[in-house]
């Protein structure tokens, strides 16, 4: 029972430094996610195929407001801010901690076809208790609205886990009503849809190009767009 507690203590501690060390940064939003409650949940490419969990536990998420920048900043911009952020908290994972630690990007893309990527980074940060998958399927946090960029670094330090939200998107569908190329369908879903296809029409969305309606008629967004 002792040693049980020592290590629920442990991990509290490190989670406790590690959050220290990325407010810091001035990071919007940061969270924790135990990968093995996520081996049934599409996530990705298949953790069971990957092997990650062989040598990553816990996946530290990053997440940055929409305009976080500036209102002219790109999500290019975004992407490059948090990924220098997670790049100090690799480095100091394995200089300071001695564990080990690894990236996963937003352009990191295993499958170009599918346009899936090694792990889905809302998956993540919906587990790491960033906020709840929206019906853009956009991360939408309590505190910023949607997240406009995600980063994670996987990790073999012990962590404590943080709590995933309910779904609070209700019966809005403005993110759908107001998307330029109709790409969105309404699903309505408690914790993720069965598939993205069902949801999101990859080809026509304009996301990868700038197009930023779904975030900025969402009545949760915080940021004066």
């Amino acid at each position: 029972m002792i040693q049980k507690r020592e290590m629920v203590d442990g991990k509290y501690e490190n989670a406790r430094r590690l959050k220290k060390l990325i407010r810091i940064h001035q990071i919007d939003i940061a969270g924790i996610s135990d990968l093995t409650t996520l081996k049934n949940i599409p996530s990705g490419i298949s953790l069971q195929h990957t092997g990650l969990l062989q040598y990553y536990r816990y996946a530290i998420v990053l997440g940055a407001q929409y305009g976080k920048l500036g209102k002219n900043s790109t999500g290019e911009e975004t992407s490059l801010f948090l990924e220098k952020i997670a790049h100090e908290i690799t480095s100091h994972i394995i200089e300071k901690e001695k564990f080990t630690a690894l990236v996963v990007h937003p352009e990191d893309e295993f499958d170009p076809v599918k346009r899936i990527g090694l792990l889905s980074l809302k998956v993540l940060a919906k587990s790491a208790g960033l906020g709840w998958q929206g019906r853009s399927l956009l991360i939408v946090s309590p505190e910023y609205g949607p997240i406009h960029r995600l980063v994670a670094v996987l990790t073999n330090l012990p962590l404590l886990s943080d709590k995933s939200i309910p779904n609070q998107c209700g019966n809005c569908s403005r993110c759908i009503d107001h998307c330029p190329q109709n790409s969105l369908s309404l699903v309505k879903f408690q914790d993720h849809p069965a598939s993205r296809e069902e949801v999101l029409n990859i080809d026509s969305c304009l996301g990868d190009y700038s197009c930023t309606v779904c975030i900025r008629v969402c009545p949760w967004l915080k940021y004066d767009a």
